[in-house]
């Protein structure tokens, strides 16, 4: 008799991103996989919480999340994207962007349905559906250029698909989803009647262009779900708090899922992320900076020393380009990398289909690697060691 353990599970993959950083705690390397910003918490957001401990804040709060965050984070988004929410319907606070996305394809995702997702794929993503009994359907996207094809969105979307799943800036390659890009995607969902998921934990990280959210364009805000996190925008990933805004219809389901998932987010976190959330324009700019500036470092450190890489659009990772390496595993060469030059990355395979466990009779999983995902959310003498430490290009 076999375990009686959910086949998806069995489809599910230990974090290789986490598993990189235990390799980097285990070897000394610079870790350059897992994604902790270290850029100081805000102040004023610092001191919040400090005094919601102090006061005693350590209950339970209202299961969609504390009333004042809720209505704080609805006027936040009319002023940024001119989107409005209803926060006693329409919003709910979450343990970080994680069960957002989980909640919300648990909720929207029934057993047979397809979910599309551009592939490469952030790792959370397909677990989530596969726990929802659905399948997913690849849209590629060129991981180095950001192009992909239409006509296979349309296909994909043909498979009997309920939902996209759209991350922009996008994990791990930086792409950030231009207008017309996005034009085309509401073109398509809207023939198809296929909802749409977005993951913009990165919203405010875009280097290069501007961050557009994709429920402004006509027609998507009625079947759009918007989810963001706390976590990267302001250095408190340990906090563990995010978001997911959505027509009432369709966040009624999700609140329920979330419900049962956590009960809620941290309650001293969202009383502290209230000021956050009152921060002035600057800050964001102050961030988008420091994060531009140890993109140039580490990009043209590496450039310098002989390696290729892509010049990310947002988020604070960029790909290094293993294209020529002919590299079979590109998993173990990840771990080599780590021992024996002390950096660690999170290799591309953990973030494609095909690299991905497959079903029992499917073929072997493919990890030839293509690029290693690097983080420079780094201080900036770690990012320089990390070039001193890769000097000389890619060794056979």
């Amino acid at each position: 008799m076999s375990e009686p353990i959910n086949p998806a599970v069995a489809l599910m993959d230990e974090s290789l991103i986490r598993d990189m950083t235990r390799v980097a705690e285990e070897t000394g390397a610079v870790n350059l996989a897992q994604s902790f910003p270290d850029m100081p918490v805000p102040a004023p957001v610092l001191e919040a919480a400090h005094g919601a401990l102090r006061r005693g804040h350590n209950a339970y709060t209202r299961t969609w999340g504390a009333p004042r965050l809720r209505r704080e984070l609805a006027a936040f988004l009319e002023r940024r994207d001119g989107l409005r929410y209803d926060p006693e319907t329409e919003i709910v606070i979450t343990c970080g962007a994680s069960e957002a996305i989980m909640a919300s394809l648990l909720a929207l995702l029934a057993p047979g349905d397809a979910a599309v997702v551009p592939e490469p794929i952030y790792e959370n993503y397909l677990p989530g559906i596969r726990l929802a009994g659905a399948r997913p359907a690849i849209l590629p996207v060129d991981p180095f250029d950001g192009s992909w094809d239409p006509g296979v969105l349309q296909s994909a979307l043909g498979t009997g698909a309920r939902a996209l799943i759209l991350n922009t800036p996008a994990n791990p390659t930086g792409k950030v989803w231009r207008a017309e890009e996005l034009e085309v995607l509401a073109e398509h969902l809207l023939a198809s009647g296929a909802l749409l998921i977005t993951d913009e934990t990165y919203a405010f990280l875009t280097l290069e262009g501007r961050h557009v959210a994709p429920a402004t364009l006509p027609g998507l805000r009625e079947r759009t779900v918007t989810i963001a996190s706390f976590s990267k925008t302001y250095a408190v990933t340990g906090w563990r708090v995010g978001f997911a805004a959505a027509p009432a219809r369709l966040m009624s389901a999700i609140r329920k899922v979330h419900d049962f998932l956590t009960v809620c987010a941290p309650a001293p976190s969202q009383t502290a992320l209230v000021e956050a959330l009152r921060l002035p324009a600057s800050y964001y700019d102050e961030v988008r900076e420091a994060y531009a500036a140890r993109c140039a470092l580490l990009a043209g450190g590496l450039e310098r020393a002989g390696w290729r890489v892509n010049r990310p659009q947002g988020t604070y990772f960029l790909l290094v380009d293993l294209r020529q390496l002919g590299i079979s595993d590109d998993r173990a060469w990840a771990v080599e990398l780590a021992r024996e030059r002390g950096v660690a990355g999170v290799p591309g395979s953990a973030f494609l289909w095909r690299g991905m466990p497959q079903p029992a009779g499917a073929t072997p999983p493919d990890r030839r690697g293509t690029f290693l995902r690097l983080s420079f959310g780094k201080r900036e003498e770690e990012l320089a060691e990390a070039v001193r430490r890769l000097a000389g290009g890619p060794r056979a």
